[in-house]
């Protein structure tokens, strides 16, 4: 019961700090909208479309490393000097990618998701090691306060600037801001129970440290390519749409998209909160805690998406006019089918969080590459037909492969644990 409360009480604060962070993000897209234009919208979203597979290639997963490294086979510093080193290699990428793929998008937005993403990184890493340390209420308090501070900036900014430009360069100030605070906080728990002293110099490129970070991708490389594919799910319709339709209906789709976060939110804080959870379990043997833990995240997985379901049949077209505006109010039966794709997609995620546990990052490239193939298939056949309707179907379409190609992957993995366990003597 104590174990039950524990996952319950991680997952109520990082479910508030994920909803507070959403929030803030949601806003932005609102915020242009109301005051701007769609078509900024869509050069946002072809912006993140183009930045986010580049830093999710590049992540190797590293948040997960950290939670599930119950060993502690590498130092917080290594792990951070690991992303650090891989979004050097990406900034020189993006150098050379931005003239190509973003050639009408203003600079400013450009380099403000940049920025964004470079210290929303580093934060993720420091709150991986605080979920690992079970230091939940840290991790909260600062992406909730980081959010709140966030939130007033935009406002504040939109406002009294009326300039897109400053709006978007203050949204990623806070950030840059609140990575260095992070980093104070991750240093102060080290301090405390690893005894010892958070040491900048093994973030410095050194031989030394770029040969463990060469390791660690060399090891994980797949987890990158799993995470990008999966990260697809988003972008790949958003391309789709920029070809045939324009940059403007990649700005409403994106916005009746993000709603498919929501539910998210609630599902990564609960997988985010219970991976230590699984992670202890399946480590101390307790393998039949493992998987009715994990049984139990699956089924709410579902419920969460059943709840968005409903509400998205009964309410959808007057929340999209209260919160957007008519023309994306029009969209209700996309709205639909992508809260009916994420359903599909909460009964998963788990399952994925138990392969992590189970150090079976290699064969996620498998569950999502599938499902990356069948949306860009799906998308070229349906978005020139139907549009944002075809590229909801698409969605639909990609989850139900990824649900099938993720289950078969972990039945026959624990098939073989199980074998392995009658084995042995």
């Amino acid at each position: 019961m104590g174990n039950n409360l524990t996952v319950i009480r991680h997952t109520s604060l990082t479910t508030i700090a994920n909803l507070a962070h959403a929030a803030s993000q949601w806003l932005l897209l609102v915020i242009i909208v109301k005051q701007f234009d769609d078509y900024i919208l869509g050069s946002l979203v072809l912006t993140l479309s183009v930045v986010s597979p580049l830093f999710l290639l590049f992540s190797f997963k590293l948040r997960s490393l950290i939670v599930t490294d119950y060993h502690n086979n590498y130092t917080f510093e290594q792990y951070l000097h690991t992303r650090l080193l891989a979004q050097l290699w990406i900034l020189f990428l993006l150098f050379f990618l931005v003239p190509l793929l973003l050639p009408e998008v203003s600079l400013a937005i450009v380099f403000s998701v940049v920025i964004f993403k470079v210290f929303d990184g580093i934060s993720e890493l420091c709150y991986s090691y605080l979920h690992k340390q079970q230091a939940f209420s840290h991790a909260a308090i600062s992406q909730t306060l980081r959010s709140g501070i966030t939130i007033s900036a935009l406002l504040g900014s939109a406002i009294l600037t009326q300039n897109i430009s400053i709006t978007f360069f203050t949204w990623a100030s806070v950030t840059c801001l609140f990575a260095f605070i992070d980093i104070t906080i991750v240093a102060r728990l080290i301090k405390r129970n690893e005894k010892r002293k958070f040491s900048a110099k093994n973030t410095v490129f050194s031989y030394k440290k770029i040969q463990a970070s060469l390791k660690l991708y060399k090891q994980y490389w797949p987890i990158g390519i799993s995470i990008a594919f999966g990260a697809m799910f988003v972008y790949i319709p958003n391309y789709a749409l920029e070809h045939y339709r324009g940059t403007a209906e990649v700005g409403q789709f994106a916005a009746i998209s993000y709603f498919l976060v929501a539910g998210g939110i609630l599902i990564n804080s609960l997988s985010q909160a219970a991976t230590p959870k699984l992670s202890s379990l399946f480590n101390l043997g307790q393998h039949q805690g493992f998987l009715k833990l994990l049984q139990k995240l699956m089924v709410f997985g579902v419920l969460i998406g059943v709840i968005g379901l409903v509400i998205a049949s009964t309410i959808g077209a007057w929340l999209l006019n209260l919160i957007y505006n008519d023309a994306i109010a029009q969209l209700t039966t996309e709205l639909q089918l992508i809260i009916f794709a994420s359903l599909i997609r909460y009964s998963y995620i788990f399952l994925g969080a138990g392969l992590n546990v189970l150090q079976c990052f290699n064969q996620q490239t498998l569950v999502y590459g599938s499902g990356t193939l069948g949306l860009t298939i799906a998308c070229l056949v349906l978005v020139p037909m139907y549009g944002t309707l075809g590229a909801s179907i698409a969605m639909v379409i990609a989850c139900i492969i990824e649900l099938l190609v993720m289950s078969i992957i972990f039945v026959r993995k624990w098939q073989t644990i199980s074998n392995t366990q009658s084995a042995a003597p």
